[in-house]
């Protein structure tokens, strides 16, 4: 097999000699640029990595990340930065970048962050949006998601229509809006309708609008949610619970892209992409009537199955700081070790809207203190406390009465590693560590 190989921009020439040598070593083949302008010229030839300099002449690396990422968004770049330039970097991962090093760089930690990339390449990164992170909020280190992931940037470069499908609380409507920020339509609107949520005698209303005294009431022209989404996407959570009548009349409108409003005759054509949701098995609904067959496979065009939080219990841990960042921006509390291993023992019925929930109370109740077992809810509490029986917490996390700390974080960070099949990278995610406090403690503790 061909080596891999990467692309080194670094206006310091004994620099770039001493990464490619570094990477060389590792069997890897290296191609180098002395500016960003060098580096976006090279980046159209075959690549599988960039490691790029932020400070450069002629053009830095954040305008050269912006270009690269233009022309080839699959490519995974890794920026350099001076030491204590955080704003940069944070500014680079916002852009799309993979990771990023500080000067003076650690070679061991170099390796292992281009082994790791090279690994697992993972999807393309994600376009950064102006005022919303909702793309990036489909978090999660398991190969389900990741195929969501794929699923979900593939689909939103075309316009056919999707049907995103799992349980309760798994985040369907992230992935309808993660849909539409990644597509041409996002300075369009984004419409969200619940059917299950809107009165069956007023949910065609709802959709498509109504004329002046279409029914007792009607005592001006309303605008539906079809048209108020014109030029961008709706978004119809809950269709299995909509009514054999009204499917006929949604099946219509999708395949002819016009509709008449209520009391209307004339048709109103609207130009907009549907991502539907629901949490019913819809073929068994077919099977059943209470379904249209030709509706489902109409809507099905795209189709995204979301598989549950207890499916994925390695996407636990990164989508709970996930959430605890959103939850308090700026200063995210650490977990504790005995309610991380509670989170990641719990079945959660209620998939993220349940961890999200339970965050919240462990928040009100740690302060801006460090969330322990205590904080969580008794039937979760339970999970990260020691099991009479064995004297060992229900996981073998280490969590035993009288386990100093440093043992209890050697044990986690150990299992974490092999649950992961030995990638650092996801190991320091899943964890809610930088790769450099991980590369540390993998030392401390000898672990390998």
């Amino acid at each position: 097999m061909a080596a891999r190989t990467v692309l080194i921009a670094d206006d310091d020439a004994a620099h770039r000699r001493m990464l490619g040598a570094a990477l060389e070593s590792a069997d890897l083949a290296c191609r180098y640029a002395a500016d960003g302008e060098e580096a976006v010229r090279a980046a159209d030839e075959p690549l599988d990595l960039v490691l790029l300099d932020v400070r450069m002449p002629k053009l830095d690396g954040i305008g050269a990340l912006r270009r690269i990422h233009e022309r080839r968004p699959e490519l995974p770049v890794v920026v350099v930065t001076a030491h204590g330039d955080v704003r940069l970097a944070v500014e680079a991962m916002k852009l799309g970048a993979r990771d990023f090093l500080e000067k003076p760089i650690d070679i061991e930690e170099l390796r292992s962050v281009v082994a790791d990339i090279l690994e697992r390449p993972g999807p393309p990164a994600e376009r950064p949006e102006d005022g919303s992170d909702e793309p990036r909020t489909l978090v999660g280190l398991s190969d389900g998601l990741a195929r969501v992931r794929e699923t979900v940037r593939r689909a939103a470069g075309s316009t056919a229509t999707v049907l995103v499908r799992g349980e309760s609380g798994t985040g369907k409507e992230l992935v309808a809006r993660a849909i539409h920020e990644l597509s041409d339509r996002r300075a369009g609107p984004f419409v969200a309708v619940n059917c299950a949520a809107v009165p069956e005698t007023l949910l065609e209303s709802e959709l498509f609008g109504h004329e002046r005294g279409a029914f007792t009431g009607a005592e001006s022209r309303r605008i539906g949610r079809f048209e108020q989404a014109d030029g961008g996407t709706l978004f119809l959570d809950e269709i299995g619970e909509m009514l054999p009548g009204l499917q006929v009349r949604l099946l219509r409108a999708l395949q002819e892209r016009s509709f008449e409003r209520l009391g209307g005759t004339a048709p109103v054509r609207v130009d907009i992409r549907v991502v539907a949701a629901t949490n019913r098995d819809l073929v068994a609904a077919i099977a059943a009537g209470r379904f249209r067959e030709d509706l489902y496979y109409r809507l099905a065009v795209v189709d995204i199955l979301l598989p549950p939080l207890r499916e994925r219990r390695e996407d636990v841990l990164p989508t709970a700081q996930h959430l605890l960042a959103r939850l308090r921006p700026g200063e995210p509390p650490r977990l504790g070790p005995e309610a991380a291993s509670a989170l990641a023992l719990h079945d959660w019925p209620g998939n993220v809207r349940e961890l999200s929930n339970v965050l919240e109370r462990a928040l009100l109740f740690a302060g801006h203190g460090e969330i322990r077992a205590e904080h969580l809810p008794p039937g979760l509490r339970e999970l990260g406390e020691p099991d009479p029986a064995s004297g060992a917490a229900g996981d073998a996390s280490g969590v035993r009465p009288g386990v100093s700390l440093e043992t209890v974080e050697r044990e986690l960070i150990a299992k974490t590693l092999r649950s992961l099949g030995g990638n650092r990278t996801r190991t320091a995610r899943a964890l809610g560590l930088s790769r450099r406090a991980l590369l540390y403690k993998l030392k401390r503790y000898e672990l390998r």
